[in-house]
């Protein structure tokens, strides 16, 4: 991990290194003078680009490093040594062993050293914990074999940056997807009572949310048990809206578009009086006072 704008070697910049080699601006003939200016006029533009890319680097809110064959650090950007707590000279030549705890620093080599051995690009999502950091979290990594001009693999360069944010995002949707199956298995559970016979008990209110979700959950259920006669039983329904008619009148059209029969039961007086009052149009379901009678007519029609 290389000190950002560090230089090694000589105190001289490349082009006045340049200009002493010609023999100082005086010396040499004009070819070699003028040879002399257009390399240092490429040197200071390709220095001047340097800068710019190791500003870049040291600025984003990234993590990156270049690593030799042997996993030695060649360069880091300030976020990576920020987040060792060392500076970029005391980082030159270490390795991860030098940083990490040792499960993880295995890790993170055999990753490198497989990109050096392979030349293949490496892209994950894993668990991480910096030294100046209180517990684990999640980044998501790129490393790249480096190459010199002849295409040989001279070492490695990684970067990552940290997405725990998004993946403790992705977990808390996936629980809430998980809580809202239960919800809906709860709110309209699907019974198989008897061979091509299922039981929906619907139990308190039904709103239109709970409405869809029962009838999604007992579509599904016909067609993967193949059923002849589907249940809906109403006794322990406190209230009969236009939620629940349309989710009886949408499951008898429905049912039947799939080869199986509605039998409504737990009907009580004050419930079809308020059907009747509704006009609610229940044609193609079988209408049964009780769970028992509702069983006992399935498992005669049930072929």
């Amino acid at each position: 991990m290389r000190a950002t704008g560090a230089t090694g070697g000589s105190s001289m910049s490349g082009s006045e290194e340049m200009v002493d080699a010609a023999g100082g601006p005086g010396g040499g003939s004009e070819e070699d003078r003028a040879l002399v200016r257009t390399l240092e006029e490429k040197v200071r533009a390709l220095e001047a680009e340097l800068r710019f890319f190791r500003t870049l680097a040291d600025e984003l809110p990234l993590s990156l490093y270049h690593k030799d064959r042997e996993g030695r650090c060649v360069w880091a950007n300030a976020a990576l040594l920020a987040s060792v707590g060392s500076g970029l000279d005391e980082a030159l030549g270490k390795t991860v062993f030098d940083y990490y705890p040792r499960a993880l620093a295995e890790k993170y080599d055999a990753d490198d050293r497989r990109v050096v051995e392979t030349g293949v690009t490496l892209k994950d999502v894993e668990e991480h914990k910096a030294p100046t950091s209180e517990g684990s979290r999640y980044v998501e990594v790129k490393k790249v074999a480096v190459r010199d001009a002849e295409g040989a693999v001279t070492g490695s360069m990684g970067i990552y940056w940290d997405v725990t944010g998004v993946r403790r995002a992705e977990r808390l949707e996936e629980e809430r997807q998980a809580q809202a199956a239960t919800l809906r298995e709860l709110g309209a559970p699907l019974l198989p009572l008897a061979e091509r016979v299922l039981a929906m008990p619907l139990i308190g209110r039904i709103d239109g949310a709970r409405a869809a979700q029962a009838l999604d959950s007992l579509l599904h259920g016909v067609s993967e048990r193949q059923a002849a006669v589907v249940l809906l039983d109403v006794t322990g329904v406190t209230a009969i809206d236009d939620d629940v008619v349309r989710l009886l009148v949408d499951a008898a059209g429905a049912v039947r578009l799939l080869g199986a029969r509605v039998v409504l039961t737990g009907v009580k007086a004050a419930m079809a009086q308020a059907m009747i009052e509704m006009d609610a149009r229940l044609e193609g379901i079988v209408t049964l006072s009780t769970m028992q009678a509702g069983v006992a007519w399935a498992l005669a029609r049930r072929g």
